[in-house]
């Protein structure tokens, strides 16, 4: 079996001077190269534990790394992509088969004494299981169903292939989190954790040997909460809303246009105000030219936050790759595995293909319990999970964010999934904000140009009128 790894592939030149040079600048005379060059003392070792030490941490952020985490699961890959400050190039599950790809097999844990021939036999029934499972989503896709929607049956133990690109700082967190936060009851994400670290303090030691002094802290509130909650909380039927906008900044159109206003003028905000109270022809000119810059910062001035509702692990991942917004993810030993699961329409459509699906659903929900029986730690029961599996998230955009995730999501080239969930968003915002949010739409429809090259829809007059309406 592949075992899962990370390894530094690359990492910034002379990492120690650029940051010993980066704590020196705001106490140092002379220009930024001129203190560079000048960092090249025995020292600096003791230089930046003694800054680090202090508190002062963002001048670590000058060291690069670039990870290659390579037949991680895709439970893995789901941990690590939460980290906001990191850039991510993951395998496509839309467009890759996965057949051979290949799966994680845990070393099981149990909750109570279980016979060494039991567990044998437990690791035989996962290997089948896995086998299984791959060669029912090999079946839908060799018989035409969109690999899109084939992967709605694969496990979360299937092998994941990344490139990861982050700054130290960063990376510090992400191994705290791994080693000692809430990814330390899973083995596979804190031996990842354990392997980074020793890959790093052999690159950069005066930084990753004091991982303990830069990061501390509990990462349990998940336990203290449902301890809280466990005899308060009256579980109802879920919500029929996809998508749930329960708290957005008050006026968000009018706090984009005084902020743009008063910035660019120079006018006290009262006065910006009555300006547009005076002259609503105003409001709409200055709502348009920042809609038309290429630099709208006016509209991270007002969020929206979002509970979306029974989404997919499979659909999860394209939330989460979005980096500027703010995302909560429940707990997947607790949330990951529901009663509900996705079924797209190519497989609804089909009678034989829906009776197999739901087949796999059964066999995998049977395996699932039979493996809790015997006392499977929670923790290692995610593995068995499947890709169509739903839960409910919490995000909080910025205007501007928003902007960019409509265009992309919305788009038909968009996964069905994240598209459905694009469009009933923007319907919403359009009852908060009409005239901000009447812009918003894919590509084509804010431009007037397609971008999609060759995989053009070719319905683009179709989709600008669709958006130009009421979205019904």
């Amino acid at each position: 079996m592949e075992k899962s790894k990370a390894i530094i592939l690359t990492y910034s030149p002379e990492p120690k001077k650029t940051c010993a040079a980066a704590a020196r600048i705001s106490t140092t005379l002379g220009t930024a190269t001129e203190i560079y060059e000048k960092t090249n003392d025995d020292n600096i070792g003791n230089l930046i534990s003694k800054v680090l030490s202090s508190g002062h941490k963002s001048f670590i952020e000058h060291a690069y790394f670039t990870i290659a985490f390579e037949n991680v699961s895709v439970f893995l890959e789901e941990f690590i992509i939460e980290f906001r400050l990191a850039s991510f190039t993951v395998k496509s599950r839309r467009y890759v088969d996965f057949s051979n790809m290949g799966y994680y097999q845990p070393e099981f844990r149990f909750s109570k004494n279980v016979a060494e021939n039991k567990k044998e036999k437990l690791l035989r029934e996962y290997n089948n299981h896995m086998n299984y499972l791959f060669s029912e989503y090999s079946y839908f896709v060799q018989n035409g169903i969109p690999k899109e929607d084939a992967r709605f049956i694969l496990p979360y133990s299937y092998r994941s292939n990344f490139y990861c690109s982050v700054n130290a700082r960063e990376l510090l967190h992400i191994i705290y989190s791994a080693i000692y936060g809430r990814g330390r009851r899973f083995p596979e994400i804190k031996n990842i954790g354990k392997s980074l670290l020793e890959q790093a303090k052999s690159i950069f030691p005066d930084v990753f040997d004091l991982l303990e002094t830069v990061e501390s802290g509990s990462e349990d509130k998940e336990e203290r909460l449902r301890k809280l909650f466990e005899q308060k909380l009256i579980k109802e039927k879920a919500t029929t809303h996809l998508t749930e906008l329960i708290s957005y900044t008050k006026e968000p159109e009018e706090i984009v246009v005084i902020s743009a206003i008063a910035s660019n003028t120079g006018c006290k905000t009262y006065m910006a105000k009555e300006i547009i109270a005076k002259d609503r022809n105003i409001f709409d000119e200055v709502l348009k030219i920042i809609m038309r810059d290429r630099r709208k910062r006016e509209l991270e001035q007002a969020n929206f936050t979002f509970r979306i509702n029974g989404i997919s692990l499979a659909g999860l991942t394209h939330i989460v790759r979005h980096r500027i917004h703010s995302i909560i993810v429940p707990s997947f030993t607790e949330f990951g595995k529901s009663e509900e699961y996705s079924i797209p329409d190519t497989i609804r459509g089909t009678k034989g293909y829906l009776e197999r699906y739901n087949e796999v659903w059964r066999r995998n929900k049977a395996a699932f319990n039979d493996f809790r029986e015997i006392g499977v730690l929670k923790e290692d029961l995610v593995y068995l999970y499947l890709s169509g599996n739903v839960l409910d998230i919490i995000t909080t955009m910025n205007g501007r964010e928003l902007y960019h995730f409509i265009q992309l999501r919305s788009c038909n080239r968009a996964q069905w999934e994240i598209r459905n969930i694009a469009i009933d968003m923007l319907k919403k915002l359009r009852k908060v904000a009409p005239k901000l949010f009447a812009e918003y739409g894919p590509a084509c429809f804010m431009t007037g140009k397609c971008p999609e090259g060759k995989y053009s829809c070719g319905r683009m007059d179709e989709i600008r009128e669709f958006f130009g309406g009421n979205l019904e």
